[in-house]
């Protein structure tokens, strides 16, 4: 009996909780193939406000990697995502948040 693999969020860059400096990009790296195109993806800062990103996908479709157009802001950001895992079309959600420390004076 072959098994099918549905794919899960193994790790997060930044992580989830983190506080970190203002991040160029955010990667999302899963356990199995994502669906093509399947994938949605959300960053908004604490005032629930969209940040406008652009997504791509790596070459063997497990991980996406999310670049802000600008510099984000100090402050608590979250990241929502939604996909399909290619391996048995299990769909597959989450919600993270990481925070952007202030520079130091």
């Amino acid at each position: 009996m072959q098994t099918q693999t549905h794919a899960a969020l193994i790790s997060a860059t930044p992580a989830a909780e983190a506080s970190v400096d203002s991040p160029s990009s955010i990667s999302l790296a899963f356990s199995a193939e994502l669906a093509r195109n399947s994938w949605r993806l959300q960053l908004t800062d604490a005032d629930g406000k969209a940040v406008t990103v652009m997504v791509m996908p790596t070459k063997d479709g497990k991980t996406l990697l999310v670049f802000p157009e600008s510099t984000l802001r100090p402050g608590v950001y979250s990241v929502s995502w939604s996909a399909v895992s290619a391996g048995d079309g299990q769909a597959l959600s989450g919600v993270y948040r990481f925070t952007v420390q202030s520079p130091l004076r």
